[in-house]
């Protein structure tokens, strides 16, 4: 029942990406402890939705840009590490890599979705010209739901089948290399401040430009 719940969740924050209400919710900052909360460990979805924000930070969706979803990221890596290996930083940052792939392949999903989506605005013009208004409602009805439903479905899948890998590989990793994962929980969030100042400096650099 986890699972089920977990995916809906994540399907209504990737929702407010693009598609509904744009209400800030699929920032990692906040899906990630939601996520967090739901599986028991709100602290480690904090931390998680913590990095992966400074790291993403500039990442915002314009036009017809499809973004990685970062609202998938911090979903399933908090998910993965909450449920498996709770507290274990070296699991939550082996969980953020193996997550950015899922995104990736998220994307041609999204793509085919948009070009359905494209359809049914054409199926809603037609109707227009032919005054059939009702065709408005029931097309943005059926966009929402199409969209909800691939995004729940593929959560759904990623959750299962990553969480397998997830513990495949964790269990497979050399010391070594969970050392060095443990390491990066302390570094990534000072690159992450790194990218941060990048970003507010250009934006300062743009701002003073354009009083000239």
């Amino acid at each position: 029942m986890n699972i089920f719940l977990v995916s809906f969740v994540g399907a209504l924050c990737s929702a407010d990406i693009t598609f509904f209400g744009q209400f800030m919710i699929y920032r990692p900052i906040f899906c990630a402890p939601i996520i967090g909360f739901f599986s028991g460990d709100i602290i480690s979805g904090l931390c998680i939705g913590t990095i992966l924000e400074l790291f993403w930070i500039k990442t915002v969706p314009m036009g017809v840009v499809v973004i990685p979803d970062i609202t998938m990221i911090g979903i399933l890596s908090t998910f993965w590490t909450c449920t498996y290996f709770p507290g274990l930083k070296d699991a939550a940052i082996l969980s953020i890599f193996l997550a950015i792939p899922f995104t990736y392949l998220y994307r041609l999903v999204d793509i085919f979705g948009r070009k359905l989506n494209v359809k049914i605005m054409y199926w809603v013009e037609s109707g227009i010209k032919d005054a059939k208004n009702w065709r408005i409602e029931t097309g943005i009805c059926a966009g929402l739901l199409f969209f909800l439903s691939r995004a729940f479905l593929f959560y759904l899948f990623s959750i299962i089948i990553g969480g397998k890998l997830f513990c495949d590989i964790y269990a497979l990793s050399p010391k070594y290399i969970l050392s060095g994962f443990a390491k990066a929980w302390y570094l990534l969030p000072i690159a992450g401040f790194g990218v941060v100042y990048n970003v507010a400096s250009i934006r300062a650099l743009l701002f003073r430009n354009s009083g000239k």
